[in-house]
């Protein structure tokens, strides 16, 4: 499990579904955070892993002072000056760090080192001993009896943290020695290795042998929020995209935001599809792009098809599959659908057309063609016309076997 701070929770949504799937584990290894939720991995109470998640706030990982809240806050707002945010994270390093004795605190009362030790998993971890300067890769065997918490606490050490010392020693966040330590699962023999992502900009990734490995890589498709975003409502989303993400890659579901049980149909339907596609249907789809002189089949495949493509960032190699599904997520999102949920095509295109309530064409219309073809209008409204785009293209297909 790859580090990432607050980004963790997406680890717990992924292995409890991994495990409602059948899925067992002989080793589990991490870094920072992902040592954290290794360890509760590992003592086997992963349910319990999902409760703390479930009930995170800031207060229950760090002790801020009033100034530190308002540094942070300013930290974890969108702004494009990195700059500005690597100069308030050098402040708060300068100040000695922020205190996370509430995180200690809440560690110690959960995790149970004897369960860890004489659990049947292999457990590994990463840190940095930042006083003689070398990486630590350790086993549960190999740290003290008595210690593991404080291996467990320097393995995520953040550097806007105060760092943890043991035995005389200071020790810093393993990421910046391996962020993602697939090489102790390695090590120890596995060679089904699921790796979890979280994607933290922090921390340096080390080249591993994949020789012989036969890696399941689960990672988000959307952003799980800033490191040090330890709020209550981004760690419930975070535990639900990755539930929901792991049962994307194991069953193979399509989509990026949503999740869309594979087709019965293959590639030659959807062609056909729209090859069949009543001529009404595309014309009006041609009076909303403001394609004007030019109607039928041809519009639709040399005009009406790629504009979609360039309006949703639809690869050039997409197939035609894949458009409908870009078409039905984005007109999904737009009218705000839920997201958390497996669904077949036609259940989404279903829950599309129930809520659908007929796009505003007065707005769309008192923009001229000419302007609603050089793809200039607001992105509001671009959404207005993906909606009912989706509706006129789309909509036939409820009457199909999908």
């Amino acid at each position: 499990m790859e580090g990432g701070g607050a980004k963790g929770a997406y680890h717990i949504g992924v292995v409890k579904s991994l495990y409602e799937m059948g899925f067992d584990f002989q080793a589990v290894a991490g870094t920072s955070v992902g040592a954290l939720n290794g360890a509760m991995i590992v003592q086997g109470e992963i349910d319990k892993a999902y409760d703390i998640w479930y009930n995170l706030c800031p207060e229950k990982v760090i002790r801020l002072t009033d100034t530190e809240r308002r540094e942070l806050k300013y930290i974890g707002e969108q702004e494009k000056r990195l700059g500005a945010k690597l100069e308030r994270l050098r402040k708060i390093i300068a100040d000695r760090g922020l205190d996370i004795s509430p995180l200690e605190s809440l560690l110690r009362a959960v995790i149970d080192e004897e369960k860890i030790r004489n659990s049947k998993m292999e457990f590994g971890i990463v840190t940095y001993d930042l006083t003689s300067r070398r990486p630590v890769e350790v086993y549960k065997e190999d740290i003290p009896h008595g210690k593991l918490i404080d291996y467990l606490i320097a393995s995520s050490s953040l550097p806007v943290f105060k760092l943890k010392t043991i035995d005389d020693k200071v020790y810093l966040d393993g990421g910046i020695y391996n962020v993602l330590p697939v090489n102790l699962v390695q090590q120890k023999g596995c060679k089904d290795v699921v790796v979890i992502r979280t994607y933290t900009p922090f921390g340096r990734i080390r080249k591993f042998n994949e020789k012989g490995l036969n890696i399941i890589n689960i990672g988000p498709t959307e952003s799980l929020g800033p490191v040090l975003d330890f709020s209550t409502t981004r760690a419930r989303r975070n535990l639900l995209l990755g539930y929901f993400d792991a049962k994307r890659v194991v069953l193979k579901l399509k989509g990026k935001r949503y999740y869309i049980k594979p087709f019965k149909k293959d590639e030659n339907f959807f062609v056909d599809y729209f090859v069949e596609l009543d001529d009404a249907h595309i014309k009006s789809v041609c009076e909303l792009f403001g394609i004007e002189n030019t109607y039928g089949r041809r519009a639709l495949f040399e005009h009406i098809i790629p504009k979609i493509g360039n309006i949703l960032n639809i690869p050039s190699n997409a197939s035609y599959g894949d458009i409908v599904v870009s078409l039905i997520e984005h007109a999904a999102q737009v009218l705000e659908i839920e997201q958390f949920s497996i669904y077949t095509i036609k259940e989404l295109l279903t829950n599309i057309m129930k809520k659908y309530r007929g796009t505003s064409e007065d707005i769309i219309k008192q923009i001229p063609a000419f302007i609603r073809n050089m793809n200039v209008i607001s992105k509001i409204v671009k959404d207005k016309i993906i909606v009912k785009i989706a509706v006129e293209l789309l909509g036939n297909m409820l009457e199909k076997d999908l």
